[in-house]
């Protein structure tokens, strides 16, 4: 098999990591882990220092992939402690700046030429700087504003050393801890490397944005967007794209002073995310509030589409009779869309009509009013371990939007406006599943 069949088998996979590279980085990790091991003892003896920060201080000092990893415990307060979850907010994005003279260079070789002809302005300061990526502001030479994503350089084999050393110490923990083979902390670091493989082919994410421009074209809906993406100065570690002006969502004094009716605009919004996972099946997996804006214009824009969950034809089916099933409360319907999903190890054994009285038990008892979409996921979890059955990735992941997307709702409306209980969305909602019905199929 030549060199260009074997990248086509698997193109967006991370490199081998060389067994020299593993070993040095394993020494690293193990030392620094050791050394905030150490002064977390001290502090505990003196009380200024807990668990939860020493963690977190040591995912700083490891550099990029373990701030992406903190990110997700900071992301998952479901899934995680909520002292550790909380400590690790402080994380997002707190990783040093490429160097000016790196970005200049992956771009040169990445478009094949040098940026300044590429681009009639950068500047060198960047908008933001992320784990993965950071963003630089720019201007074409017919004078659009855009911005630019640029790749870490040499981030791909940091991540495959890295994973390699999480994943023996995944093995080893499902080995000595019946609670790690419960929790099935592997395929944790298997999901953890598939996102880290997709973000890092900028392609993709370019792709998923003009699939989501596609479906809002076809749903008729033109108060969201994703943006424009510049094709010929797009490629695998650089991504041109349209500039958002606007304001983040958590940004409250400046979105309530914008004018729009923030409500009606996040139920759109709210809307727009259900949308491509109602139609083809796809989903934003990262809408937290730095990824959700109200533009000047008054639509509301999402950003970065590096995490995008990708559903099977029964999968979809399952997710959206999840999401009614909750909706309407019907917690035999939930069951039955849990087990759709081969959440069930061995279908034939589970009980689903006990299974949705036990799933009712957890949540019917709560008024709408008062269901908080972040106790959803323990309980769900829970209920799923009574009867023998796992939570399946992509639900996880749907799951885990649908918590942020209820903390921003909340922020504006308060109680009445929960995604899973507000009659305006699953009017709107209802409403695009029978037009999906009718849609040309995909």
């Amino acid at each position: 098999m030549d060199e260009a069949a074997t990248e086509d088998a698997s193109p967006h996979a991370l490199p081998r990591p060389a067994p020299l590279a593993v070993a040095q980085r394993f020494v690293v990790v193990t030392a620094i882990l050791f050394w905030y091991g150490l002064r977390r003892f001290a502090g505990a003896l003196t009380e200024t220092l807990d668990g939860p920060q020493a963690l977190r201080m040591a995912f700083e000092r490891l550099g990029p992939i373990y701030v992406k990893l903190g990110q997700l415990i900071a992301s998952g307060e479901a899934l995680f402690p909520k002292a550790y979850s909380e400590e690790f907010r402080t994380l997002l994005d707190r990783v040093p700046p490429i160097p000016w003279s790196e970005v200049q260079r992956v771009v040169r070789e990445d478009l094949g030429r040098p940026i300044e002809e590429a681009f009639a302005e950068v500047d060198p300061k960047p908008l933001a700087a992320a784990s993965i990526a950071q963003v630089h502001t720019a201007k074409l030479h017919d004078g659009t504003d855009v911005v630019i994503k640029v790749q870490r350089p040499g981030i791909g084999e940091l991540a495959a050393a890295d994973i390699a050393i999480m994943r023996l110490g995944a093995r080893f923990a499902e080995w000595a801890s019946d609670l790690a083979r419960g929790s099935n902390v592997l395929a944790f670091v298997d999901d953890f490397e598939t996102n880290i493989e997709r973000e890092l082919d900028f392609r993709l994410e370019a792709q998923r944005m003009r699939d989501f421009m596609e479906v809002m074209n076809e749903m008729g809906n033109r108060l969201t967007a994703a943006p424009v993406v510049y094709e010929e100065l797009t490629h695998a570690r650089v991504l041109t794209m349209e500039r958002f002006r606007g304001w983040r969502i958590d940004d409250v004094p400046s979105v309530r002073a914008s004018g729009y009716d923030v409500e009606e605009r996040l139920l759109q919004g709210i809307r727009a995310w259900f949308q491509p996972l109602i139609l083809r099946g796809f989903f934003h997996g990262d809408v937290h509030a730095g990824n959700f804006m109200l533009l000047e214009d008054g639509r509301v824009g999402f950003l970065d589409f590096g995490i995008v969950g990708d559903l099977g034809h029964m999968d979809r089916k399952g997710v959206i009779e999840f999401v009614v099933g909750f909706q309407q409360r019907d917690f035999g319907r939930v069951a039955d869309a849990m087990v759709s999903m081969r959440a069930a190890r061995d279908e034939g054994t589970i009980d689903g009509a006990a299974l949705g009285r036990d799933l009712g038990a957890a949540f019917a008892s709560t008024t709408p009013d008062e269901f908080d979409l972040k106790d959803l996921v323990p309980g769900m979890i829970g209920t799923a371990r009574k009867h023998g059955l796992r939570m399946p990735r992509d639900l996880v992941l749907v799951t885990k939007q649908l918590v942020y997307l209820d903390r921003i709702t909340r922020t504006y409306g308060g109680a009445r406006t929960n995604v899973l209980t507000d009659e305006r969305l699953t009017n709107l909602i209802t409403q695009d599943v029978l037009a999906a019905m009718f849609a040309r199929p995909r």
